[in-house]
């Protein structure tokens, strides 16, 4: 089982005797990446351990109602808790504050003043024993359960808008993301949707497709769909503002005079910080934007920040260009792999200057689902993790189909998406870490019935998972 790392967001339980003393372990462990509780008493400590479930407890030797070897006696009480690694605080080789470890396997210690470098070493050293996985995560290849899955995805076959086709759905579409549109009525064949364009809104969230890209019998019935149109796109056929960043000025002149043919007018910045500053003095000026390219230094994070605070009503689509390999669709950027051609760019252009409004009209609204083929790798205590064949739209709400999963969960099996990444040197293959509903409330709880579902296959403690 290979699992992309960082893609499980591990959580830790800080207990500290003194509030003050939290604030520079805090500092360090958001900077490295993890979700960190304070607590300020074993009491208070063994409350947010059982809501939480958290993958690390550091805790002082001494607290106000206990020792950290009292929290390890009654953690260790607990079956699903027991193996829940401690790395323990020792402030001075007093007696009092040696005593509570002896005869107890702590994951590890610190000893005397506060180090800053010897503690984020240690904490990488204890959470890299997890492989970059809940240390309760049950894999899937150590278990007789079925791993294959079918990922679907409610939605309404609306009308179709020029050469686009809408629907409404309950999730955003990556673009890079090949589906299955599969109609309710078996009377309808289903067809393979691909370059989705997502416009989300008061209303909901719409999914618009290029009807060029769409393959299979079912573009029958999609050719038949009512035409419509997004309130607030031009009646007539005129020229579409578009901020368009290029460095390149050249290439920019040729683009301006192929895409004018398209009747789009491209407005030229030259530097990511024109785009920022045209972005932010009159975005609803623009139809959409597209840059070649986001920089990840100052002027990409200021652009960003410019682009998260525009109203949502004003605020365009925005589309880059991107040589990365593992840039996702997120915060109101779509991104589109390089080389494309042409007809790729056009389509998501056309698609992006028709959503900036909602869909006006008499609509069709075919019930349809979005359906592709996916992998469980495996559970843990807040979801868990897939493997699938295209990248998936952080925030997306999906549906799980899998016998044993809907039965686990009581036949709630949507789940949302919460991070995506690429599994590096495996060409087209994505990995997704997602949050169940069920697991929501108290994780403890929650993960004792997954466990239990389980102990045919795996032995009785967490460790083994």
């Amino acid at each position: 089982m290979e699992v992309v790392k960082g893609i499980t967001m591990h959580t830790i339980v800080l207990v500290v005797d003194k509030p003050e003393k939290s604030v520079s372990m805090t500092t360090l462990l958001n900077k490295m990446g993890f979700k960190t509780f304070v607590t300020q008493s074993m009491y208070e400590a063994l409350k947010v351990i059982d809501q939480e479930m958290p993958h690390l407890i550091i805790s002082d030797a001494i607290l106000s109602d206990g020792t950290v070897g009292s929290l390890f006696d009654r953690l260790n009480e607990h079956q699903l808790l027991s193996s829940t690694p401690i790395l323990a605080l020792v402030h001075s080789k007093t007696k009092e504050q040696l005593t509570p470890l002896k005869g107890r396997k702590f994951a590890g210690f610190l000893l005397g003043k506060f180090d800053p470098k010897a503690f984020t070493t240690k904490v990488k050293e204890i959470m890299a024993l997890n492989n970059d996985v809940s240390p309760y995560f049950i894999d899937f290849e150590n278990c007789e359960k079925e791993s294959d899955l079918t990922l679907s995805v409610n939605a309404s076959a609306l009308g179709k808008s020029g050469d686009q086709v809408i629907y409404s759905s309950e999730s955003e579409i990556d673009v890079d993301a090949t589906l299955v549109c599969l109609p309710a009525d078996s009377a309808r064949s289903p067809a393979l949707l691909k370059m989705a364009t997502n416009v989300t809104n008061s209303e909901g969230i719409y999914n618009i497709f290029p009807l060029s890209r769409i393959k299979g019998k079912g573009r029958k019935w999609i050719n038949e769909l009512p035409d419509i149109q997004m309130v607030g796109e031009e009646s007539e056929m005129g020229h579409k503002k578009i901020l368009f960043y290029d460095a390149n000025a050249q290439r920019f002149e040729q683009f301006k005079e192929v895409l004018s043919g398209y009747g789009m007018e491209l407005v030229h910045a030259s530097s990511i910080q024109m785009a920022s500053s045209y972005l932010a003095r009159d975005p609803g000026s623009f139809g959409c934007v597209y840059l070649d390219e986001l920089p990840p230094d100052s002027g990409g994070i200021q652009f960003r920040e410019n682009l998260t605070k525009i109203k949502d009503e004003e605020r365009p689509p925005v589309i880059a260009g991107t040589q990365a390999q593992n840039m996702r669709s997120s915060g109101g950027i779509q991104y589109i792999s390089k080389p494309f051609g042409l007809g790729v760019l056009v389509d998501m252009l056309e698609s992006a200057l028709k959503s900036n409004e909602s869909v006006s009209g008499e609509v069709a609204n075919l019930e349809v689902s979005y359906r592709a083929p996916a992998k469980i790798i495996g559970l843990d205590e807040t979801g868990g993790i897939l493997q699938l064949k295209f990248p998936m739209t952080k925030g997306s709400n999906v549906r799980l189909e899998h016998s044993f999963l809907s039965e686990l969960w009581g036949g709630e099996n949507i789940v949302q998406i919460s991070d995506v990444a690429k599994l590096p040197g495996k060409a087209g293959v994505w990995q997704a870490k997602f949050v169940a509903g069920k697991a929501t409330g108290n994780k403890a709880k929650y993960w004792e019935k997954i466990h239990s579902a389980f102990k045919s296959e795996l032995s009785e403690t967490p460790e083994s998972a």
